[in-house]
């Protein structure tokens, strides 16, 4: 109860004087960034119900298309939403709020859709005597309790087991410096002239005369747009305008400071933000996107995968069926990285021409289905006899 209260009236105040909570966390350009990284990251991998049959060297393993949960995991989970847009949700839920809960919609003991739960609406998540779990959900005013059984529950970090913790509320205080810095700028640009702007007039001004001077100052010359205009004073008067060096007030330093501290929280590396003054080069780009997937989008998918099993399957299918998401779809862009991928999995023997050729949605052909490995030259053992000479250098071995 007392973090819906947080939520709903501002969220926890900081010493910057700012209230943040996950929904203006969402108003500072970072946030907003790392959060539509992981969103489109995990949009763009299908999730795959895999089914396991047989054991041993006769366990074969296949996409389960023909299971009920199949079409809601891979394609629609509900009546509005695509598969992308459902699973991209659940990580903006977690990493803006710490738990994704969606209601299964159960017809004749099968789940036939998954209803994402708005946050504002979880009231508590607890744990009973038996270690079960008991949602508590508002709609219209009104808590209602549901069981275990009934919710979909992909939770983040946890402390006491059963409900993640908000990350924004954890790192307020870094959030609350990011948006009242985005703010002093905004204003200090909205003004034009610097707040400080001094106007000496040689005579004193009675309050009108003051008042129109102010006036009229503020109509010419406020305003960004107004900023570089001519400047024109009368009657002697002069005009000072006080330096506000941004650089030498390491302004600019503890922003960068900021960025990077929040996108450590969300384990987004600043390439990916196209932020951060270090140039990027193609190595060290590729070790970037590959500390991001290894350190950031591996553990979300597996935490994903894990709940769909706990919480979708029977008892019955836990032992033949799982979800798998292909990470795959993150070279789908990256045609040369996808034909060096599938040209060693061929050689080794992983996959067949006809395996990769479905992973990139190609028909079959005829012998596409046998396993091949790279042919080698192995030289004859009469290497001498051919004409070589007594170190058994052949016109074959100088080539």
């Amino acid at each position: 109860m007392e973090r819906m209260i947080r939520e709903v009236f501002g969220g926890g105040s900081t010493s910057s004087g700012v209230a943040v909570n996950s929904d203006t966390a969402m108003q500072l350009s970072t946030v907003y960034a790392c959060v539509k990284v992981l969103y489109q990251s995990i949009a763009q991998m299908p999730c795959h119900l895999m089914e396991r049959t047989g054991e041993g060297r006769d366990a074969v393993t296949n996409k389960a298309t023909s299971h009920r949960l199949y079409r809601l995991l891979h394609d629609q989970p509900n009546s509005w939403q695509t598969a992308p847009e459902f699973w991209g949700m659940s990580v903006a839920h977690d990493s803006l709020r710490g738990d994704f809960l969606a209601f299964k919609t159960m017809v004749r003991g099968e789940v036939r859709e998954l209803l994402p739960i708005d946050p504002a609406r979880v009231v508590e998540i607890r744990q009973n005597s038996n270690w079960s779990l008991t949602y508590t959900i508002s709609k219209d005013g009104v808590n209602k309790e549901y069981p275990q059984e009934a919710i979909f529950h992909i939770r983040g970090l946890s402390l006491n087991g059963y409900s993640g913790l908000n990350p924004i509320a954890y790192a307020r205080e870094s959030i609350g410096l990011g948006i009242a810095s985005e703010k002093f700028k905004a204003k200090y640009f909205g003004k034009g002239m610097h707040p400080g702007a001094i106007i000496t007039h040689p005579m004193a001004l009675d309050p009108k005369t003051h008042g129109n001077m102010r006036e009229a100052m503020r109509q010419k010359y406020a305003g960004l747009n107004n900023s570089q205009d001519l400047m024109l004073l009368e009657n002697g008067s002069t005009i000072t305008f006080p330096p506000i060096k941004l650089v030498d007030q390491q302004f600019l330093e503890n922003e960068k400071f900021t960025q990077s501290q929040i996108a450590s929280l969300f384990r987004v590396p600043l390439m990916l933000l196209q932020a951060g003054d270090d140039p990027v080069s193609y190595a060290s780009a590729e070790q970037f996107v590959l500390s991001f997937v290894t350190h950031a989008l591996t553990p979300i998918v597996v935490n994903i995968e894990k709940a769909i099993y706990r919480d979708l399957l029977t008892e019955e299918e836990k032992g033949r069926y799982f979800a798998k998401f292909s990470m795959n779809s993150l070279l789908r862009g990256d045609s040369p990285s996808r034909a060096k991928f599938y040209r060693e999995l061929i050689n080794a023997e992983v996959l067949c021409p006809n395996e990769a050729r479905e992973l990139e949605e190609l028909n079959p052909y005829d012998g596409g289905w046998e396993y091949r490995t790279r042919t080698s030259t192995v030289k004859p053992e009469s290497t001498k006899e051919k004409g070589g000479d007594e170190k058994g250098d052949t016109d074959d071995d100088k080539s």
